[in-house]
């Protein structure tokens, strides 16, 4: 008995130190990013950190301040250089902490902190720099970088790893101005063998640690383990840590992130649908925000009559409805006045174009958008004619989820038709997703 005693003890105390070396290595590293403000890329991009356990290592620099990189939209960029080396004066001669640096807006990481530290350190580098397929900005520079038996032969940096004094010598080779581009200087740097050797500087060719898409959308597969997903690397048979929609990949980026860093899973659905929501309560009606609801008879439509209903059955207090109804059918005439004439007084406002004010289809939209903002609604639900809700509680539901845009997935029985695009092509048309037939067959929620 004593000597279990003693083994069990051992554990304990082996768990506890094991334990307090992840939280001391976590609390050595520092996470960079640039960002201006709080988009929905970069909202997604704290998200995932807080789900992997390290948002309180990321550090954000040029917040609420302008953007002096250019428009980025060619080259551009080195204001991120410029703020990076003012936030390491303090770690330059740093020898043992770690510093990650991603960009902000098209980042999510995929991993806890302890673990990118962990594969990066087997690299034996000093600083290692994420890898593309494409020689950019410059193209001439490729004949340039040191041949590679596999894997993506060309520095990108929208994200690299390093350690303190060794990432602040390299800022500190040349001064560059904030328009300048900070992809090119990191290649320079790169592309020189002195200074390459002496920081033993390496790039993750075969993505073990940062996956950037443009280029390589067909070698990356989305996959899923028990209930979480995750990225497989096909081609390098790698599960990239840190992933990056860089270039043309940002829509590609987008659909992954629906799944990644614990967004959805199989059993319990969308997670990150969770985020945000809020719950109206039944016995405070009054605290509701007000809300239009725009109706829009196009096209002689059966059934109008239940679709009314439908719209009357709605729980949310009435008292905080706008009403804008749009109708171009003369024959609907009777059904919507009949409407107003049963249940319109309830209604918070009510306005109404018939075929009379010869009002087209897009110039209603608009008319119903402005009719919205004169009111001061909160929110601007539109419904065409066609379209019934048979929730009652679609309208409450959908304004509990606090989204900028949201609405529900329409489908028709038995088809592969519904009002959910699931990707968007090059020319700017409708695209057919991977998801495409489990999410309007309702196997992906």
């Amino acid at each position: 008995m004593m000597s279990c005693w003693l083994i069990y003890s051992f554990l304990i105390v082996l768990c506890t130190f094991i334990q307090v070396t992840k939280q001391e290595t976590n609390a050595d590293v520092l996470v960079f990013t640039v960002a201006s403000n709080h988009t929905d890329g970069f909202k997604r991009y704290l998200r995932s950190a807080r789900v992997q356990g390290f948002e309180e290592n990321i550090k954000v620099l040029g917040f609420g301040q302008p953007w002096k990189g250019g428009n980025m939209k060619s080259i551009g960029g080195a204001y991120k250089i410029n703020l990076l080396k003012k936030a390491l004066k303090e770690f330059k001669n740093d020898t043992e902490r770690i510093i990650l640096v991603t960009d902000g807006y098209d980042v999510i990481f995929l991993m806890p902190l302890e673990d990118i530290v962990s594969r990066f350190k087997l690299f034996d580098a000093r600083i290692l720099f994420s890898a593309e397929g494409f020689c950019w900005p410059d193209k001439s520079l490729a004949s340039q970088y040191p041949a590679i038996g596999r894997g993506e032969p060309y520095l990108n940096s929208g994200g690299f790893i390093g350690y303190a004094s060794n990432v602040y010598a390299m800022l500190t080779t040349s001064k560059v101005k904030n328009s300048d581009d900070d992809q090119l200087f990191y290649t320079k740097i790169y592309l020189d063998p002195a200074f390459r050797k002496n920081h033993k500087i390496k790039v993750d060719h075969e993505a073990e640690i940062f996956q950037n898409l443009n280029g390589a959308v067909a070698k990356v597969e989305l996959r899923f383990k028990r209930n979480e997903a995750y990225l497989q690397n096909i081609a390098y048979n790698t599960v990239p840590m840190i992933i990056h929609g860089n270039g043309q990949s940002k829509v590609i980026l987008n659909a992954l992130g629906n799944y990644l860093a614990r967004a959805w899973s199989p059993e319990e659905g969308c997670l990150n649908c969770r985020d945000a929501i809020t719950e109206l309560p039944n016995d405070h009606q009054q605290t509701y925000p007000p809300i239009l609801i725009a109706i829009f008879i196009d096209r002689p439509t059966p059934f109008l009559e239940e679709l009314f209903e439908k719209i009357y059955q709605q729980v949310y207090p009435k008292s905080k409805l706008h009403l804008f109804i749009h109708n171009s059918e003369p024959y609907h005439d009777s059904v919507v006045q009949k409407f107003i004439d049963n249940g319109g007084s309830e209604y918070k406002s009510i306005k109404i174009i018939n075929f009379n004010d010869h009002i087209g289809f897009s110039a209603g939209k608009t008319l119903a958008m402005q009719y919205c903002l004169s009111k001061d609604c909160s929110g601007y639900f539109s419904v065409d004619s066609v379209a019934h809700l048979d929730n009652t509680y679609t309208l409450k539901l959908l304004v509990e989820q606090q989204r900028g845009i949201v609405g529900p997935l329409l489908v028709r029985e038995e088809q592969t038709w519904s009002n959910f695009w699931g990707a968007v092509a090059d020319n700017g048309y409708y695209a057919r997703s991977t998801d495409y037939m489990d999410i309007i067959q309702n196997k992906r929620r």
